[in-house]
């Protein structure tokens, strides 16, 4: 049986182009699958959010995710009753959109800026709410790695739901101090998307994989051996690659997912041969 090409990258990929034409552009590199912002796109492009599933299909592309606003998401861990109501009002919403549009999984942030709230029950009484809608919805919720190591562990520890995963961003986990090797070695069952970029250690570039100084073969040998989910770019180019275009730039972007996938697969071949 033929391996099935699993291999998205992020719509926004770092050129202005109405969006028909960044899908284009997409599915013409070799990609059969996207994911989208949940938001309006304004200037100069303007194209209202409840359009966009309908584009992506239309493209011939799989829609693998939303990726919703994540403004005021430390107010899921807030004291305040209102503030944390506000925030989980906002994220069922969203849920209900995923139902209405066919979206089978929503990314989104538990946690933003530098100095984040420690987890804590008003947090998780958040996202227990919030998971209790996505099983009702039936859509599937992938919590992402950002600016703490224990966050999304606090989370995946406690709510046991299938409902409820989480996305691995590699160039966040580059900036973290530990990695977070750990969601991918005790939670990997749980791995529901990917955001795969590379950086410098020093800032979230999101460069392509190969640019920077992440170790693509060690995140390999960590990461889930039964991972169902699609390889997924989320990058921009660099000051070089904006000279290639649009066109070039995703072309190479697709080498270098095929680069990672198949890097991926011998990684985790190989492990299993010597065990």
């Amino acid at each position: 049986m033929a391996h099935e090409i699993k291999r998205g990258i992020f719509s926004w990929f770092g050129f202005v182009l109405p969006l028909p034409e960044r899908l284009r552009l997409i599915k013409g590199a070799g990609f059969n699958a996207t994911s989208i912002w949940w938001e309006d796109e304004q200037e100069p492009f303007v194209i209202h959010k409840q359009d966009m599933p309908e584009m992506v299909k239309k493209a011939g592309l799989v829609l693998e995710n939303i990726h919703v606003p994540y403004n005021n998401s430390n107010d899921l861990w807030s004291e305040k009753k209102q503030d944390r109501e506000d925030v989980v009002r906002k994220h069922i919403e969203w849920l209900h959109d995923c139902s209405r549009f066919d979206i089978p999984l929503m990314v989104m942030h538990i946690i933003e800026g530098g100095e984040p709230p420690a987890p804590n029950e008003y947090g998780l009484k958040s996202m227990t709410r919030i998971v209790e809608a996505a099983e009702h919805f039936k859509v599937k919720i992938a919590i992402e790695n950002t600016h703490r190591d224990d966050s999304v562990i606090f989370l995946l520890s406690r709510i046991k739901s299938s409902y409820m995963g989480f996305c691995y961003d590699s160039s966040h986990a580059m900036l973290r101090k530990h990695r977070n090797e750990i969601l991918l070695k005790d939670y990997g069952c749980r791995l529901f998307a990917t955001h795969l970029s590379d950086n410098d250690g020093c800032f979230d570039r999101h460069w392509l994989p190969g640019n920077g100084k992440i170790n693509w073969e060690g995140l390999g040998a960590l990461f889930p051996e039964d991972y169902k989910g699609f390889f997924t770019l989320e990058t921009v180019p660099s000051e070089e690659e904006k000279k290639l275009g649009p066109e070039k730039f995703l072309a190479k972007a697709f080498e270098k997912i095929s680069w990672v996938e198949a890097l991926f697969t011998a990684s985790r071949w190989t492990e299993n041969k010597g065990n």
